[in-house]
């Protein structure tokens, strides 16, 4: 079957939404330590209804972006080699940066929450508790030993997107078979958007919004459904091209449903709650079809980022709390600390991972990139 050139093409167009998904962590991070949701590792004496407009409006859709984009490339992948080699690909790539990111990263993050007095827990906000008077390295044995002192922060996508590619391997090959068999349909269009508002209905007031994969099944549902809906749009050019030819209908309809969400929150019960599921899905198709209207020529930009996405996320949420913690206490305007830590945060991880991951190998290997020779080679 001759699929190879829309196939490349189709994956600089998600390159690019990678691209957008990762720039978005710095201001969607910094966002955080001024929204209006107490559980983040530090948060400033003043909330800003702006910053907690562009929060709430980027968790709606960046994660199940990013699982969109790994479930297209997951069956990409599929379709030229065995589960077994899948696997063992995901897991080299993914388990050493998880790896370094839980022993160097994850301790540091949970270390400046304790100092501001925030306890930010798996099962959830702790009350306000005195800032802990104890130097880092007690505190790093205490995380590596007490299960209720733990915390992956951001790195949870890794072990969910692990946990994916373990749970719905064989399913993603018979997925990756299925080349172009499937009818085309507003079925295809429309029905995971009402998937996704079913889960926020029945789950989500039960199950919460916290990361912590044991009783976490209302986020588990949303990023499986978008990493599922990702292999099948990798492998089913008209699906795509029905989606891709209405961005801006399905971006709008995004919009109007977060606003009623956004505004609703709280207020309207299930009627918000399936608002945000229909949100999710239709901002998330609107940038896909947006992305392929936007496609360029793959240029020395889309490479190096293209390569750079996961050290980049891997490295970037230390620099914002650590920024965070020495920056909110200042007697500043709130918009310049907020400059500050998200222009901050975004020059020191590039500036790491520029300087002292991409050029080494055994570094490289730690933060899943490929050896620079074969980084090298024309996609």
């Amino acid at each position: 079957m001759s699929h190879g050139p829309e196939a490349a093409a189709r994956r600089r167009e998600l390159d690019l939404l990678r691209i957008l998904a990762c720039f978005v962590q710095f201001p969607f991070h910094t966002a955080k330590v001024f929204d209006y949701d107490p559980a983040y590792h530090v948060k400033n004496a003043v909330a800003s209804g702006a910053l907690d407009l562009f929060a709430a409006f980027a968790h709606v859709w960046r994660m199940p972006l990013f699982f969109f984009i790994a479930g297209f490339a997951a069956a990409t992948a599929l379709s030229s080699r065995s589960v077994t080699a899948f696997l063992r690909d995901r897991f080299t790539r993914l388990l050493p940066p998880l790896i370094v990111g839980l022993l160097l990263f994850a301790p540091a993050i949970k270390y400046i929450e304790r100092l501001g007095g925030i306890d930010l827990r798996p099962s959830g906000l702790r009350p306000p508790t005195a800032p802990i008077d104890m130097g880092y390295f007690e505190f790093y044995a205490r995380f590596t030993t007490r299960l209720n002192q733990f915390t992956w922060s951001h790195l949870w996508f890794i072990v969910y997107l692990l946990l994916f590619c373990l749970l719905f391997s064989w399913l993603l090959k018979r997925i990756a078979r299925a080349y172009d068999r499937l009818d085309r349909g507003w079925a295809w269009l429309a029905g995971p958007a009402l998937l996704c508002a079913a889960v926020e209905i029945l789950l989500r007031p039960r199950f919460g919004d916290l990361p912590n994969l044991s009783g976490d099944f209302a986020n588990m549902s949303i990023e499986a459904t978008f990493f599922l809906m990702g292999a099948i749009v990798s492998r089913q050019p008209r699906i795509e091209a029905d989606i891709a030819a209405r961005p801006f209908a399905f971006l709008g309809l995004g919009l109007a449903a977060f606003a009623l969400f956004y505004i609703g929150e709280g207020r309207w019960g299930p009627v918000a709650l399936g608002a945000r599921g229909i949100a999710t899905w239709c901002l998330v198709a609107g940038l896909l079809g947006l992305g392929r209207r936007l496609l360029r020529p793959h240029g020395a930009f889309d490479r190096y980022m293209g390569e750079a996405t996961l050290p980049l996320y891997v490295l970037h949420h230390l620099p914002v709390v650590a920024l965070a913690f020495v920056v909110v206490p200042l007697a500043l305007p709130l918009w310049v600390k907020a400059a500050v830590i998200c222009f901050g945060s975004a020059a020191i991880t590039f500036a790491a991972y520029h300087f002292a991951v991409r050029p080494f190998g055994p570094i490289r290997f730690l933060f899943g990139l490929k050896p620079k020779r074969q980084a090298a080679r024309p996609h």
